[in-house]
């Protein structure tokens, strides 16, 4: 068995009414069900950051992963700025981190970053990226990755002295690596076609019929979750200098 990998989920949202929808699935055990298939050494404890419930200390997990939510990274919201302020903690002490979505974003925008609501418009379903650089974490290696996104809101800065590792043509800063302890991803590799379907289904989707119909049809298919979950494992492991 792997030597334990403790992994602070700094959850800023639960999807709990989607998910009931789709199955009753809970989000932090897709999570912990996505780690465990690729190391069997991952616990997961949780923290309700978007309820104002955060860690005593940046040393309560060995590594962290911000989540994703509805919410955009620039609201005036307590939470939210609390969640910034701990960020910035995980930064000083060198604590491995990844972000998904608007843990992307406001990792981002913590560390130096803009992010805006794109004038693209949505990004919905299975996005293709590009790898432009490659960094230590990302094996077993591939020329593309392919993962479930789900956002209107994009990193259009990103921080000095970072580096892009994938992107594409409507998301150029999709895989961000900011320092040796802190990468973030802009899609969801949690995601499955199924959830979407869920999130589309919602009412604030009624009078956008064909931004529904679009998302869905973009779904179809699958997306490189297991290999993305890998890279991320192999980032906090070596980034904890923790072996596997």
């Amino acid at each position: 068995m792997s030597q334990p990998l403790h992994i602070g989920l700094l959850l800023c949202h639960t999807f709990a009414p989607i998910l009931k929808q789709v199955g009753g699935l809970n989000y932090s055990a897709i999570f912990q069900k996505e780690f465990l298939a690729v190391d069997s050494g991952v616990v997961l404890t949780n923290f309700n950051a978007y309820k104002g419930e955060l860690p005593n200390s940046v040393d309560q997990c060995d590594v962290w992963l911000i989540n994703g939510s509805p919410s955009g990274v620039y609201d005036d919201v307590e939470w939210i700025h609390q969640l910034g302020h701990f960020i910035e903690q995980l930064h000083a002490a060198k604590k491995p981190t990844v972000g998904i979505c608007f843990g992307h974003q406001l990792m981002a925008q913590v560390l130096g970053g803009s992010v805006e609501r794109s004038k693209k418009g949505w990004g919905i379903g299975i996005s293709r990226n590009t790898v432009v650089a490659k960094a230590d974490c990302m094996h077993p290696m591939a020329e593309t990755i392919d993962v479930m996104v789900f956002h209107q809101d994009q990193v259009v800065r990103v921080p000095e002295g970072s580096k892009v590792l994938a992107g594409n043509a409507f998301c150029p800063n999709h895989i961000i690596q900011y320092n040796d302890h802190m990468l973030s991803i802009q899609g969801h590799p949690e995601f499955n076609s199924q959830m979407v379907e869920g999130l589309l289904g919602a009412e604030s989707f009624d009078n956008r019929p064909a931004i529904r119909a679009q998302g869905i049809a973009n779904s179809v298919g699958k997306p490189n979750a297991k290999l993305l979950f890998q890279w991320i494992v192999n980032f906090y492991r070596q980034a904890a200098t923790i072996e596997p």
